[in-house]
């Protein structure tokens, strides 16, 4: 038992530390500036909505449905491939490690249904009145509620059934004992404890004298950990991860063949850095999850200059996100195919940065338009917020050539 506890805390201790090493890459000053500026941007409008509340919409069922999916946790287990191998004569000892793996699932995630609840709270406060304990039980629930399904959907997987079996059914019973809790009364959403409770005991007994199904376990937790990549790879480079490319047919209007004058060294490194966006499998959808959220907030925001602002904060950071590339094709394999001098990179990178620039501008640009047509000249914003930008990225990849070269 000593040695399992030790082998957790190992590996927890390793996932901690991981963690805060990416952490100062996230948390860093650009991003805490957009995150300040996008929780008051969003606390303003959602205060302004707040005060004249549209009538004949199920907030309940909307919110349930919210909360429910916050409130399935991923089961973390820090499995390992070689597990399958050398803790496999082990596995009636690994009990106290599964009891720790899921305790720091549910500790790990719980912040998420607490921001929905905070976020959720003005409005059934006003909805609610009287009833507002009925609130009160949702949030009770929804600290019971993860811990149980985490329990629940460790035997489901021990006993070798798809994990989408077990999403679908805990979203099920989440939805329909948030909703009646605040549709009924506060007993009515103890059913769904007790439904979830007889599940765990009846998957228990079930599960007696099975084995780990390692396989689906390490696959699990390898998902896991790529998905988390995935997002630090916002922020920095992570090595363990690898870039995939995909096509997508809708975007080959901008990925035609260059014509034979424009086939030379002049006009190589803008059609690498653009057919690697517009190819890529995540890039391409971090920048257009950002670009998203920043129209949203544009739109549900009325007033027209913080909407600039924030649209201008938006082509910024948009921007930056965008120096990676710098980094994948200047370092690759192709300056070794075919060398070109450093002058023809960063002028093919500059090329590429004005025409995402264009078309971040125009998008943006045609959103606000929309919402504040009197303050149609706040738009040339974005254009010069996203014209020094580049400039100023340009300036420092020079500056690093040069310290290189010296």
């Amino acid at each position: 038992m000593n040695d399992v506890n030790t082998l957790y805390k190992v590996r927890q201790r390793e996932e901690v530390l991981e963690k805060m090493n990416y952490n100062k890459f996230i948390f860093n000053g650009h991003f805490l500036i957009f995150l300040t500026i996008m929780i008051g941007a969003f606390a303003l409008g959602y205060s302004n909505w707040l005060k004249d509340i549209p009538q004949n919409i199920n907030y309940r069922l909307i919110f349930s449905v919210i909360l429910s999916i916050c409130s399935i946790f991923p089961m973390r287990t820090f499995f390992r491939e070689a597990d399958k191998l050398y803790l496999l004569p082990f596995e009636k000892h690994l009990t106290l490690y599964i009891r720790k793996a899921l305790t720091y699932s549910y500790f790990n995630r719980l912040y998420l249904p607490v921001v929905i609840l905070v976020i959720g709270l003005p409005l059934f406060y006003q909805l609610m009145g009287g009833k507002f304990y009925l609130y009160i039980t949702v949030m009770v629930l929804s600290f019971i509620f993860p811990i149980l399904g985490l329990m629940m959907k460790w035997f489901w997987l021990k006993y070798g059934l798809e994990i989408w079996g077990i999403n679908v059914l805990l979203f099920i019973v989440y939805a329909s004992g948030y909703y009646t809790t605040l549709k009924v009364g506060a007993l009515s959403g103890l059913l769904s404890i007790v439904v979830l409770i007889a599940l765990i005991i009846l998957l228990e007994n079930i599960n007696r004298g099975t084995f780990y199904q390692w396989e689906t376990l390490i696959a699990i937790e390898h998902n896991h950990k790529m998905n988390y990549y995935k997002f630090v790879n916002m922020f920095t480079d992570v090595k363990v991860l690898n870039e995939r490319t995909v096509r997508r047919r809708y975007l080959d209007v901008f990925l035609k063949v260059p014509s034979p004058k424009k086939f030379n060294q002049n006009y190589m490194y803008k059609f690498l850095f653009v057919r690697s966006f517009a190819r890529g499998k995540d890039a391409f959808f971090i920048v257009l999850r950002l670009l998203i959220i920043g129209l949203v907030l544009i739109w549900w925001i009325d007033q027209p200059v913080i909407s600039a602002i924030l649209g201008a904060l938006i082509m910024y950071l948009l921007i930056l996100q965008l120096s990676q590339f710098y980094k994948q094709q200047a370092y690759g394999l192709w300056p070794q195919v075919w060398p070109v001098s450093e002058g023809h990179v960063v002028k093919g990178y500059h090329q590429f940065l004005i025409n995402i620039m264009i078309v971040l501008g125009i998008i943006l640009s045609i959103i606000y338009i929309l919402k504040f047509v009197t303050a149609i000249y706040f738009v040339i914003l974005f254009f010069i917020v996203g014209w020094l930008t580049i400039d100023s990225s340009i300036k420092k990849i020079k500056k690093h050539q040069e310290l290189l070269r010296d």
